[in-house]
């Protein structure tokens, strides 16, 4: 005669059932794939069973092809919402970083909460979306600075602050905007010159110098920027003039000749708001 227990809400036969150790794996890791399963399950034929029948049961939602994500048993048959920076990290394996203004949503500095999920990777994907975000992959040919920070005792790569502020100078489109930027940034107080010249001459990119010192040089006493950083960066300002945001035409900027940069004519009107 077989038996039944009760296990975080699964009644299952007997006390090694492949759809309790499936389950209570994808509870512990947030997620589970379809190969984790395996592994449990021994065959193929058999952690497909398993993942089905889980998913039946409002316990597993696919995510996409192979994924999964756990919902816990109180939270069964309801609009279970997912942790979105753990869920692209695990669809891209942890092979990259949550990166632009999802670093600074993840660092706490962020001044919104996008709909949109960035992650850093040397390895493209499609985007796709899930619960009503969207999950974009940033192609980066280099991963560098970078740390992990704790979701529920899930560890999660980001983007560190140094070049989480770079990453949004380069691409503002990808942090909301220079308005977003500004107000989101000065939270990154005590940032490390070491750090910030190291990853400056990663990218190898000279008008970054430029941007960067004006950024810092506006944004100096909020976030305690050092005197030895913007004097290291106004030594490697070349002669070329360039622009603050990409794209931005002469004629809508103005010159700021300290750091030899266009920036937007409207820039002393956003900064009245940071």
């Amino acid at each position: 005669m077989s038996t039944k227990r009760k296990t975080d809400g699964i009644n299952e036969e007997g006390p090694d059932s492949i759809q309790q150790q499936v389950y209570l794996t994808a509870l512990r890791r947030r997620f589970i794939t379809l190969a984790e399963a395996k592994v449990i399950a021994g065959r193929d034929a058999s952690a497909r069973m398993a993942v089905w029948r889980l998913a039946r049961r409002g316990r597993l939602v696919r995510v996409q092809e192979g994924l999964y994500a756990a919902v816990p048993p109180e939270h069964v048959r309801t609009d279970f919402e997912v942790d979105r920076y753990v869920l692209i990290d695990r669809a891209m394996a942890s092979k990259g970083a949550l990166a632009f203004h999802s670093a600074l949503e993840l660092h706490g500095t962020a001044y919104s909460r996008f709909t949109t999920v960035y992650y850093l990777a040397e390895k493209m994907r499609r985007p796709f979306e899930f619960q009503d975000i969207a999950y974009r992959v940033v192609w980066s040919p280099g991963l560098f600075g970078t740390m992990t920070l704790q979701r529920d005792g899930i560890a999660v790569p980001v983007t560190d602050k140094e070049r989480t502020l770079l990453d949004c100078i380069r691409r503002p489109d990808l942090c909301g905007g220079l308005e977003e930027y500004l107000k989101s940034v000065e939270g990154f107080t005590l940032l490390s010159p070491v750090r910030m010249m190291d990853y400056l001459e990663r990218f190898g990119e000279r008008n970054l110098y430029q941007r960067a010192g004006f950024i810092l040089s506006v944004l100096r006493d909020k976030i305690r920027v050092q005197d030895d950083l913007l004097e290291a960066l106004r030594s490697r300002i070349g002669p070329t003039r360039c622009y603050l945001l990409p794209g931005e035409k002469r004629a809508g900027g103005r010159l700021v000749k300290e750091w030899n940069i266009y920036v937007p004519k409207n820039l002393p009107e956003l900064m009245r708001f940071v």
